[in-house]
């Protein structure tokens, strides 16, 4: 039967999308392990090796998440002090509220990565300390 009125029928883009970004996270769960923390630590743009596989799988998925939200590392100060920041919608001002200065770029860098696993649930608050 062809729809009568599609103003009474609900869009499940939304439901479907959330279904397959949980199945997603369910599968890459397993892979966010201290091994892997420790190599993003060690190297967190991959400019001294190739990153495992599993570590381009993590970060791939954290690349392709709206803007909206995502943390970011700045340069307060280049080359001494960076700081972290959350994006915000386009036209809208990044908020810079995080207290911590980090001395290099690597560490503020892995700051952000860690709160990316932990915003989307791939990492709990306390082991990213």
């Amino acid at each position: 039967m062809p729809l009568q009125n599609p103003n009474g029928y609900a869009d499940k883009t939304a439901d479907f999308m959330a279904f397959f970004a949980e199945a997603k996270r369910r599968e890459l769960r397993p892979l966010v392990t201290p091994a892997l923390l420790a190599e993003h630590a060690e190297d967190p743009r991959g400019d001294r090796s190739p990153h495992s596989t599993a570590l381009q799988d993590v970060l791939n998925y954290l690349h392709g998440q709206p803007t909206d939200g995502k943390s970011f590392a700045y340069a307060e100060v280049p080359y001494q002090r960076y700081r972290l920041g959350i994006l915000r919608g386009r036209g809208k001002a990044p908020t810079l509220d995080d207290p911590r200065e980090f001395a290099t770029e690597r560490e503020a860098v892995h700051a952000v990565f860690l709160q990316r696993l932990v915003a989307l649930g791939l990492l709990d608050a306390e082991a990213a300390r």
